[in-house]
């Protein structure tokens, strides 16, 4: 028995035209494969670039969060990400970060410019020994060096600062002994500090980071021999949460555009 193609009439074997509708029984049956039968290389490819453009989206989603997490939470009030409270003591006339190397190729035009903006750093010291006031300056190499080449202090080195947000430990470090004498006078008749504080209690000072060379000393201010203080550091970098804005907007567009290509040129075909 043969049925017709466009009824689905019962036929004999042998019949030309449908005994119902008379459609014409001996034209041969054409199938056509659907389109979305099988997945084609096109599909393929579009679901692949559409995984990473999601995936890519999710990197720069936990970046840009992590910054803002950071700029929100763990900074202190006045923005500064901070290390934990140290306590310094030396027998000598003061303690020297040195070698603050700081340094932008001069081709980089306006960032030069930019630096003060970027960052800021803060340190505060507060002295432990009683009638003794704290004195805390940043100064070129050349002139911390004038001053202090002859003198005794400690330099800080071998500094390291694995931040631990929750833990805000103070960088690690030794103590390397530089011998001298007594400096020329307090630190604070001499005016070649870049910046300076101090004071008889608890001393910040803050400082817009330039391109050069310095020491960071810590010092009584009467330059007298003999340092107790209680030492934090820190910076401030405000383009942190500008970045990590940036970086959750576009991780967001990105994740979307990798969405539409995957349900686009892969799952509605």
């Amino acid at each position: 028995m043969r049925y017709c193609p466009r009824c689905g009439e019962e036929n004999s074997d042998d019949a030309e035209f449908c005994k119902s509708c008379g459609a014409d029984m001996t034209r041969p049956i054409r199938y056509t494969k659907p389109r979305d039968a099988g997945w084609g290389a096109a599909r393929a490819v579009a679901l692949v670039i559409g995984a990473l453009l999601v995936f890519t989206s999710l990197g720069l989603i936990v970046g840009g969060g992590s910054l803002r997490m950071v700029q929100s939470n763990i900074v202190d009030g006045e923005g500064y990400i901070m290390s934990g409270v140290e306590r310094l003591t030396s027998d000598s006339h003061a303690i020297v970060f040195e070698d603050i190397d700081i340094h932008i190729d001069a081709d980089a035009g306006p960032i030069r410019d930019w630096l003060k903006d970027l960052m800021t750093v803060k340190i505060t010291a507060t002295s432990n020994a009683p009638g003794k006031n704290v004195f805390i300056g940043i100064a070129d190499y050349g002139s911390a060096y004038s001053y202090l080449g002859d003198v005794s202090y400690d330099r800080l080195v071998g500094t390291d600062w694995k931040y631990d947000p929750w833990g805000g430990g103070f960088p690690d470090y030794t103590y390397s002994r530089h011998g001298g004498g007594a400096p020329a006078g307090p630190p604070t008749v001499h005016s070649f500090w870049t910046a300076f504080e101090t004071g008889s209690s608890s001393e910040t000072l803050t400082w817009g980071v330039e391109t050069g060379r310095y020491w960071v000393v810590v010092m009584n201010e009467d330059a007298s021999p003999g340092l107790d203080v209680d030492l934090e550091v820190g910076a401030r970098v405000p383009i942190l949460k500008d970045l990590g804005d940036v970086l959750l907007t576009v991780g967001v567009l990105v994740g979307l555009v990798g969405a539409a290509v995957i349900y686009y040129g892969a799952l509605k075909r």
